[in-house]
């Protein structure tokens, strides 16, 4: 025979569990509502590393974080993403450290130089990407003759007819970072990659290739303490000979 449950019985039952889920579900709104309203969980702290080009507050701007906001509430995703779209950002992460501090690392693109192009300037990185145009500059930094382009796109490489002298500007850049030369150097000609010529203060100086740059670039760091004005050979210095001739 089949059991008989009574209807009574049933209601009281039904009830019973209609009043749990119901509980459950109160105490799981006050849950929300502490988490989402307790200054517990505000951002207090937001630390930044790595920026240089951007300021801590233009990041702050970007990604629209403050402090006092709710850390639940920010989206450390779409953050992320907004930082690793912009093109001075090489590449960007995002940690939340609980309960009330944000950690944001970049990895910034760094400007080594200008490109002169039709009445403008190209803003470019150490590997020929163009981070910006502008009609002016403001900072001492190489201006980069002898590439050769028909066009070019903000965030992108250069595309150069003449790759080999893009290459040389890419050695070249990385050797002055290397040694702190940016602000020194006045120019950089790299039309002929077999004979490339600096202008390092007033001081014009003959590179030849990119081969022993490394050296060349060495010798040129002690040369330039002594002189400061005329032409400098570098050519042979692999046969440890360097030629400084004075302005006359």
């Amino acid at each position: 025979m089949g059991k008989v449950v009574k209807m009574g019985n049933f209601q009281s039952t039904h009830q019973h569990k209609t009043v749990k889920i119901l509980l459950f579900i109160g105490m799981l709104v006050v849950l929300f509502l502490l988490l989402f309203s307790s200054p517990l969980f505000s951002i207090h702290h937001i630390n930044i590393y790595g920026n240089d080009h951007y300021s801590k507050e233009e990041i702050i701007a970007m990604i629209g974080v403050n402090k006092g906001d709710n850390i639940f509430l920010f989206n450390k995703k779409a953050g992320e993403k907004i930082l690793n779209e912009d093109v001075y950002i090489e590449s960007a992460s995002i940690r939340i450290i609980w309960p009330d501090t944000v950690e944001i690392k970049v990895d910034e693109r760094k400007l080594v130089g200008y490109v002169p192009y039709l009445g403008t300037y190209l803003y470019i990185d150490k590997d020929g990407r163009v981070l910006e145009t502008c009609k002016t500059y403001d900072k001492n930094l190489p201006i980069v003759e002898g590439l050769e382009f028909d066009y070019f796109q903000v965030g992108e490489i250069i595309p150069a007819k003449n790759k080999n002298a893009l290459d040389v500007v890419a050695i070249m850049s990385q050797m002055m970072l290397k040694y702190d030369m940016l602000q020194d150097v006045v120019k950089v000609s790299v039309s002929d990659p077999e004979n490339i010529h600096i202008y390092v203060r007033n001081l014009d100086v003959s590179i030849g290739s990119v081969e022993d740059f490394d050296k060349k670039i060495q010798w040129l760091v002690q040369i330039m303490d002594i002189y400061d004005m005329g032409k400098l050979d570098l050519r042979n210095v692999d046969k440890g000979k360097a030629i400084f001739s004075p302005l006359t």
